[in-house]
């Protein structure tokens, strides 16, 4: 964790004097005249320890209690990913529309990086957070709770925690992925997940299952490769492609595309050897296959319901908690 930022308390109690005090020296400081009356002895003193304490005053913060800027902190998992960078975006034009600025970053699905980007933001003075919880962060995401400061979470929520969020109906579009290839013919369908705790991951796994059982199918097979790791991927498709399997689900765009690559490379054909469906839609996916089934998520909603929510809370403190669950539009290609 970074260290805790140095404060004007920290230099009152380092000297033994009012904070206020320390106050006067630093804005007689900003502003280049002496605008508060502090004797040179005490002003030479308090600038000393400033500087030995490395103490940086938070600009940000300034301007805030000025009212010349609104701040929000945007906290994606991951920037290179198309979705997140789209709801991005929608923040961004949202907010400079509305009177906000934001700030953004990406914790690369690291929990340590997490805390570190909230406490960085914190300290430049955030009004508020949207927040893409990487695995793992539900202590980091419970200890920003009890501060009292206003956030959501977009895309993946922690429902223990009963904090507001933006989340995507996972559940029932894993159901229609997986109704829509039976209505396609197809017996035996794996889904290509990754090994993962995530709860949107988890609800499409939990949503294709339900759905095993409700359309009568005697074969369900859950496929978790590590996340990225192409070979073992195509060591399972293939495997699985050879013992009947007539339709895949991918759970991400990104095993998608890694998904049908190994199907190019080992000549599995779409659709005459087998279907395919996936959550998140891609050019590629648009432009080139003859056949393909995806859940196209609301993006421009994602963003603008989480910003909106996240300002009701900053301006309504006392506002519950709120969850809004979103549905993707179904899209079928046949060429």
């Amino acid at each position: 964790m970074a260290q805790n930022r140095v404060t004007i308390k920290d230099i009152a109690k380092e000297l033994g004097i009012s904070s206020s005090l320390v106050s006067f020296v630093m804005n007689n400081r900003t502003k280049g005249s002496r605008v508060y009356r502090v004797s040179p002895e005490t002003e030479k003193k308090v600038l000393e320890t400033a500087r030995r304490l490395n103490y940086q005053p938070n600009v940000s913060a300034r301007v805030l209690r000025c009212k010349e800027a609104r701040l929000i902190g945007v906290i994606i998992s991951d920037i290179a990913n198309k979705f997140y960078a789209e709801i991005s975006r929608y923040i961004s034009d949202w907010a400079s529309n509305n009177g906000y600025m934001v700030i953004f970053g990406s914790t690369d699905e690291n929990t340590e990086k997490l805390s570190q980007l909230l406490e960085l933001f914190d300290n430049q003075g955030v009004d508020g957070f949207i927040i893409v919880p990487c695995e793992g962060s539900q202590n980091t995401i419970a200890a920003l709770q009890d501060k009292g400061k206003p956030f959501v979470l977009v895309d993946r929520d922690f429902t223990e925690l009963g904090a507001s969020s933006v989340t995507l109906n996972n559940f029932q579009t894993s159901r229609q992925l997986l109704s829509l290839l039976v209505a396609k013919g197809c017996r035996k369908v794996s889904l290509i997940s990754y090994d993962t705790t995530l709860p949107n991951i988890e609800d499409r796994e939990k949503g294709y299952l339900s759905g095993i059982s409700a359309f009568n199918l005697e074969f369900s097979q859950v496929l978790r490769p590590d996340y990225g790791d192409y070979a073992k991927l195509e060591k399972m498709i293939v495997d699985a492609y050879k013992s009947g399997v007539d339709g895949f689900i991918f759970t991400t765009y990104r095993m998608a595309l890694l998904g049908r690559k190994a199907m190019i490379q080992n000549s599995i054909r779409v659709p005459e050897d087998c279907h395919i469906a996936c959550f998140n839609n891609n050019e590629e996916f648009e432009t080139y296959e003859r056949e393909v089934t995806f859940a196209r998520q609301p993006v421009e909603e994602f963003a603008v319901c989480s910003i909106e929510m996240l300002v009701d809370l900053i301006k309504n403190r006392s506002s519950a908690a709120k969850k809004i669950v979103l549905r993707p539009e179904i899209i079928q290609i046949s060429k």
